[in-house]
């Protein structure tokens, strides 16, 4: 059975066993959703271009960017599961399923929770709460490839005094969701956010750290810092982050911003910028990427918008990817 089939008979065969077992349980709750990112891109690169012939029409193409799949059921008040598949394009253009949440939840103490197993890491997903936009772009840090959304390894997180602090740190294999453990290292990560004016307004600091440990000595441990600061209001949302990653005299330093202005009922005015540059020794490869646009929230579930987005880089400034695109997630 191909890849994509099995993990999708995987996940409804698993949807089912829980409905079944739910009737057992003293306060069962299942829920079974889905969502899809989708666009059509049309590019606006300058002309002549590598591989441009004049009279071709321009690249154009319609994408799955992501399917999830998701299945929750909470046992009782202290035990709960989650399953998340998740299909994306492979290295060889081939949509995939690839297991990315697949843990036990243990609720430890007021505001305390432990997890087992394939979980979010502690920091995208918490950036991606205050940028919001995940169906037009990943967080920064996941975006250029330094940390994964999720890995397999026990995580904790918690909230403390109405969410004035939160915390959350894990113990991973640090290769990522759906990946086998290759060498065997461990990578510790660990988020403290300070909101000192939590209420209707938020203003959340964040610091974040990821440093690989019981590494084989001949290879340089990664080190990752993470400073941000947010602030949030019913209209307005911003977001901005500094990345620095370190591995032996490998050095990677970058900035991301991104701003949403909110029309109520009407639609949101969108823009992100970001600079990284993987090799702070080397002049050329650096890349900017910055994106402008409108989206609409219909409902919870349902959004879209038309994006205007630029990839600059130091290596070639004349001849940047650039494009209009529209953008879209649905689910249930």
């Amino acid at each position: 059975m191909r890849p994509l089939y099995r993990s999708m008979a995987l996940f409804l065969g698993s949807s089912l066993f829980s409905a079944a077992f739910a009737g057992g349980g003293p306060n069962p709750k299942v829920a079974v959703g889905a969502k899809v990112y989708a666009h059509y891109g049309y590019d606006l690169k300058p002309t002549p271009y590598a591989g441009y012939v004049d009279g071709d029409p321009r690249p154009n193409g319609f994408d799955v960017d992501r399917a999830y799949f998701n299945l929750k059921a909470r046992i009782d008040n202290t035990f709960s599961v989650r399953l998340t598949t998740d299909v994306a394009r492979t290295e060889d253009e081939q949509l995939q399923a690839v297991l990315k949440y697949a843990y036990l939840q243990v609720a430890l103490a007021e505001g305390v929770k432990l997890r087992f197993g394939s979980a979010s890491t502690p920091m995208i997903g918490f950036s991606e709460q205050f940028w919001g936009h995940r169906w037009v772009a990943k967080s920064f840090a996941d975006q250029e490839g330094v940390l994964n959304s999720a890995d397999m390894g026990v995580h904790a997180l918690g909230k403390h005094a109405d969410g004035v602090v939160s915390w959350a740190a894990s113990m991973v294999n640090g290769e990522g969701a759906g990946m086998p453990d290759v060498d065997h290292a461990k990578s510790f990560q660990a988020r403290l956010t300070v909101d000192p004016i939590h209420g209707d307004i938020k203003l959340p600091i964040s610091l974040f750290i990821s440093d690989d440990f019981y590494t084989h000595e001949d290879i340089d441990s990664t080190t990752v810092l993470v400073a941000a600061i947010g602030m949030k209001h019913k209209n307005f949302g911003a977001w901005g982050e500094y990345l620095s990653e370190t591995a032996g005299e490998l050095k990677g330093r970058g900035v991301s911003g991104n701003l949403v202005g909110k029309v109520p009922e009407l639609l949101n005015i969108v823009v992100r910028y970001d600079k990284w540059d993987p090799n702070t020794e080397m002049e050329v490869d650096g890349l900017t990427t910055m994106r402008g646009g409108v989206t609409k929230d219909f409902n919870s579930l349902v959004s879209a918008g038309f994006l205007y987005e630029v990839t600059e880089s130091e290596a070639d400034p004349d001849q940047p990817e650039k494009g209009i695109f529209f953008r879209m997630k649905a689910g249930f």
